[in-house]
């Protein structure tokens, strides 16, 4: 278990070559992660709204701050839900690319 490494985006403004104030994501802090399958229930159910389920992750609790966007293997996803599962694990639900936003990716950070 915790076998696989992800990566949280965090949001911030930054200002872009003709001086227009952007939405950036960067990837600094990685953590540990499982991967899961997406439930048939879960699939079936973003199936009536504009939502595409990819992947899920299990994360700790203590090391998610309600980030938006994850890297993992390679792929930017963005987040859909999440639930506990107990007292210290969280399972987050993602959808591949970033979505509903207008943010831009900077790779500057991950490492």
């Amino acid at each position: 278990m915790w076998i696989s490494i992800c990566y949280l985006g965090i949001e911030a403004e930054a200002e872009n070559a003709i001086g227009e104030v952007v939405e950036t994501v960067t990837f600094d802090d990685y953590v540990f992660c499982d991967q899961k399958s997406i439930r048939m229930s879960e699939f079936y159910q973003a199936a009536t709204t504009d939502y595409k389920p990819s992947i899920t992750l299990t994360l700790k609790q203590a090391d998610y701050a309600d980030q938006r966007y994850i890297r993992f293997e390679d792929e930017i996803y963005t987040m859909i839900r999440t639930y506990a599962v107990n007292s210290e694990d969280i399972e987050v639900v993602l959808e591949r690319g970033i979505k509903h936003g207008d943010a831009s990716i900077s790779d500057e950070s991950v490492g």
